[in-house]
């Protein structure tokens, strides 16, 4: 007997598209109070299968996705050290006390779904706009 159920096959599109959404949706799970441990699953879930499935997708969509990790590390860089500048200029100011109590409280999740929007991005540029960067 024959299997005649389709499978749906996901491909790199739909991966990169599927980790900049929930890149966002775990950005603003961090703001409802206890559900870091959440935000951080998903995005952790999002970031293994557009990383682990890259056996399934077609080799030039492989290689661009190794390309644009270089890409993200150095953006990811960019932003922790601009948001150390922040916590450092923020002793000046008490009215930063709020934001930088959320920082110091989420910092985990913070750094993994922005690691997800920007994987998405850079796969999602080099995918479908033809690599400008």
């Amino acid at each position: 007997m024959m299997n005649t159920k389709k499978r749906m096959k996901i491909n790199y599109r739909f991966m990169i598209v599927y980790t900049i959404i929930v890149g966002v949706i775990g950005i603003m799970l961090l703001f409802i109070p206890d559900f870091e441990l959440l935000a951080f699953m998903l995005t952790a879930s999002a970031l293994g299968g557009l990383i682990g499935g890259s056996n399934g997708y077609e080799e030039r969509d492989r290689q661009q996705l190794e390309k644009s990790y270089k890409l993200v590390f150095e953006w990811q860089m960019l932003i922790t050290l601009a948001a150390f500048a922040f916590l450092a200029l923020s002793r000046l100011y008490v009215v930063l006390e709020g934001p930088v109590a959320f920082l110091n409280n989420h910092w985990p999740g913070l750094i993994i779904c922005i690691m997800c929007i920007l994987l998405g991005i850079a796969g999602f540029q080099k995918r479908i706009l033809g690599g400008i960067t």
